[in-house]
């Protein structure tokens, strides 16, 4: 299998400055830069710098993938944003990790599976995707770390040894944005498994939030504050504004019901495998109904279809012969289906007889199991 590496950045709270840009194209001939993302192709060799240095020094989101079954997302906050106490219940030793610079929190999902090794044609368009994670996650949205979390637990971990707790989990996993969609394709995330968990689920609608009406409480010093740092152009003000009165208003909780019962590792694999033997019987019955549907509508022009096998037979030619066959096929499972199997094996019968001479068309029913042994 040909090798395949691809690495992308972003920088979203604002541009890369002259000596960032500088710093970024230091590290490869490969680079492909603006001002405001980088990306890095190799099809041999490697990426020369530390990923996640280059993320805490000039940018805000970072995606890597490999053919041979990496897959690695990471997110940078500012401090002031977000508590990162809150991502500790899903925490995987060296595959999803959360670490602290002096200004900066990252959030690092790092997954290896064995079962994602495979070629890839091109990593463009995952991240640009999945970019609105990073705000949900500052707005208290964790489905996307649950569904890492899902993904790196059965790898990580094995309940045969000892049995693992999961962590809290996120409200509304039964209904997922386009962007939780491309996380999960990006890590091949079973989907029984995701169905399986989301039993445990709230539904939590989202409402409008009126703050406006809330400004007044905020003291004239913080006033103040905002509309200096708005001025100076600073990143996330809005976003600071927002989660303070959300505070106000009682709002600024994670959605997590963390009453909801937690399930074991085991647990959840059963549930998925629940989930794949329902969907294999709903798969299962659709077949037979369209079977059901196809022999039904055959059933009214069985005869002309007996007309058409003769017809094609009197062509002796190899591909009216494998078309008579196709026919016959169909006509048997008919008399299956009308429990008249025994009539139809007489005609086949006197078909063998009639035909006898046919050496094409006998091996072609032979090969089709219509004549008896």
């Amino acid at each position: 299998m040909s090798e395949y590496q691809y690495y992308e950045f972003l920088a979203l709270d604002r541009p890369l400055n002259a000596t960032e840009k500088a710093y970024v194209e230091s590290l490869s001939s490969r680079v492909e830069l603006t001002s405001t993302q980088a990306k890095f192709v190799y099809n041999y060799g490697d990426f020369r710098g530390n990923s996640q240095e280059m993320l805490e020094k000039c940018f805000d989101v970072m995606l890597y993938m490999a053919s041979w079954g990496s897959r690695q997302l990471m997110f940078r906050f500012p401090k002031s944003l977000i508590n990162a106490d809150v991502f500790e219940p899903y925490y995987l030793p060296d595959r999803i990790i959360v670490s602290s610079t002096k200004n900066f929190v990252i959030l690092n999902i790092n997954i290896h599976d064995e079962e994602m090794s495979h070629w890839i044609d091109s990593g463009e368009g995952y991240l640009s995707d999945m970019v609105s994670l990073r705000n949900d996650l500052l707005q208290g949205d964790l489905r996307s770390f649950y569904l890492a979390w899902l993904k790196a637990a059965p790898i990580y971990f094995d309940p045969e040894e000892e049995d693992y707790i999961e962590p809290p989990v996120p409200a509304n996993l039964n209904n997922l944005p386009n962007s939780l969609l491309v996380l999960i394709d990006f890590l091949e995330l079973e989907q029984d498994l995701i169905v399986g968990a989301a039993k445990a689920s709230e539904f939590q609608k989202e409402e409008e939030e009126s703050l406006e009406d809330l400004i007044p409480k905020l003291s004239e010093r913080e006033k103040n504050d905002f509309l200096v740092q708005l001025i100076k152009g600073e990143s996330h003000v809005g976003m600071q504004l927002t989660n303070r009165l959300r505070e106000f208003a009682g709002k600024r909780e994670v959605r997590i019901n963390n009453n909801t019962p937690r399930r074991t590792l085991s647990e959840l694999l059963k549930l998925a495998e629940g989930e794949i033997n329902q969907r294999r019987k709903k798969e299962q019955e659709a077949l037979r109904q369209a079977k059901i549907q196809k022999l039904e509508a055959l059933a009214k022009k069985k005869d002309k279809v007996w007309e058409q096998i003769f017809e094609l037979i009197t062509l002796k030619q190899s591909k009216p012969y494998n078309q008579a066959v196709a026919h016959l096929v169909d006509l048997r499972d008919l008399a299956e289906y009308q429990g008249k199997l025994e009539e139809f094996q007489t005609s086949i019968k006197q078909m063998q007889i009639d035909y006898s001479s046919r050496p094409g068309l006998i091996s072609r029913l032979q090969k089709a199991r219509l004549l008896a042994k």
